[in-house]
């Protein structure tokens, strides 16, 4: 198989990079600086759950001030969740607030085909959680790679947690 050339290469993310796995190696291997698919996958799911795990500035601190921290890393995350019942939630004001999230702070998913879908299983209210499904296209050259994602968030403990894929 050809060699890739170095625009047809999946770089890991700027924090991947810059995290020194073997500290004592001069050199770093080329698995370090280039990405599979299924690696490209795997650190996309895990910076998802810290992004929707992370709490948002603007939750305890009035932004309207700074439009422009709203978008910043200062503002990394999303509204606590923990303890809002399933019953009395917005879910169309909760996938928009994923969905800007989402945008805001992971690149490498592509914008114009992501669809965040939350749901309430009406049978399982007494439950208090909610249902997350994540889809869309993880940028990757030469074609883009399909991600499908789904989870119960628990709204008592409110964390975010994808299952291994």
């Amino acid at each position: 198989m050809a060699e890739l050339t170095p625009n047809e290469r999946l770089q890991p993310s700027l924090l991947d990079r810059l995290t020194d796995n073997s500290p004592k190696a001069e050199i770093e291997s080329r698995d370090e600086r280039v990405l599979s698919f299924r690696k490209l996958r795997e650190s996309v799911i895990r910076d998802l759950e810290w992004l929707l795990n992370a709490g948002r500035l603007e939750t305890t601190e009035d932004l309207s001030n700074y439009p422009e921290v709203r978008h910043s890393v200062l503002n990394y995350g999303i509204r606590d969740l923990a303890g809002t019942t399933a019953s009395g939630m917005d879910t169309y004001q909760l996938e928009q607030m994923l969905r800007r999230a989402i945008l805001d702070f992971e690149p490498r998913i592509l914008p114009h085909n992501l669809r965040i879908q939350v749901s309430q299983n009406e049978n399982d209210m007494n439950l208090n959680s909610i249902t997350l499904e994540i889809e869309g296209e993880i940028w990757g050259h030469p074609m883009p790679e399909h991600l499908y994602l789904k989870t119960v968030l628990d709204l008592e403990l409110g964390i975010f947690q994808f299952p291994e894929t």
